[in-house]
């Protein structure tokens, strides 16, 4: 199957994932960013565009088209366990560059990427604090299509934890077209004390 089937399978999917009633999806409405009151950040996704908290952990995430077609989301990992597929901590002191290395190892291990490649690794600000910022590319495994991917990602470590924002879609026709809504959207990314735990 060539790499234009594959990401025709992976649209049709991608539709059948934003029709499921399961998925829980809402529409972003303009001016209305999304806070998350358990780590206190908060980001405008773009308008028009479907969002969701991912089931497990702090993620949120925001598409278009469908979530294997482009993608932007946010991430929160408390230190402990921060690098949940190599089973080990970060730790509060750890320098954004430091960072930027182990989340490359971290995305290779976690879903099986093939022929990863960094076509940068620049220092940046996130939140108005110090942070790395990765544009990695790399091929799905065999058996998930083995489409072309880029991704996005800019991460800050705090004495929380690490907030991640990112962005990735195909190389064909996707990444390109929707880089621009990412870059508006990491503009509006913020944090902000957590709330108060109820008793």
């Amino acid at each position: 199957m060539s790499g234009t089937s594959h990401l025709r399978a992976a649209a049709l999917m991608a539709g059948l994932l934003l029709a499921s009633p399961a998925s829980a999806w809402k529409i972003v409405a303009d001016g209305q960013p999304y806070a998350h009151a358990g780590t206190g950040y908060s980001i405008q996704y773009p308008a028009g565009w479907r969002f969701r908290k991912e089931a497990f952990g702090d993620e949120t995430i925001a598409t278009r088209d469908g979530p294997l077609l482009q993608v932007i989301y946010v991430d929160f990992r408390k230190h402990k366990q921060a690098f949940r597929a190599q089973r080990k901590d970060a730790t509060a002191d750890m320098l954004p560059q430091e960072l930027a290395g182990k989340f490359i190892a971290e995305a290779t291990a976690a879903r099986g990427l093939q022929n990863m490649a960094v076509l940068s690794d620049e220092p940046a600000t996130l939140a108005g604090q110090p942070a790395f910022r990765l544009h990695l590319a790399y091929r799905t495994a065999v058996d998930a299509g083995s489409v072309r991917y880029e991704e996005i990602l800019v991460g800050t470590n705090t004495p929380q934890g690490i907030f991640l924002v990112g962005y990735r879609g195909p190389v064909l026709h996707y990444f390109a077209r929707d880089v621009a809504a990412f870059e508006q959207a990491l503009a509006t990314f913020a944090i902000s004390p957590p709330a108060p735990r109820r008793r």
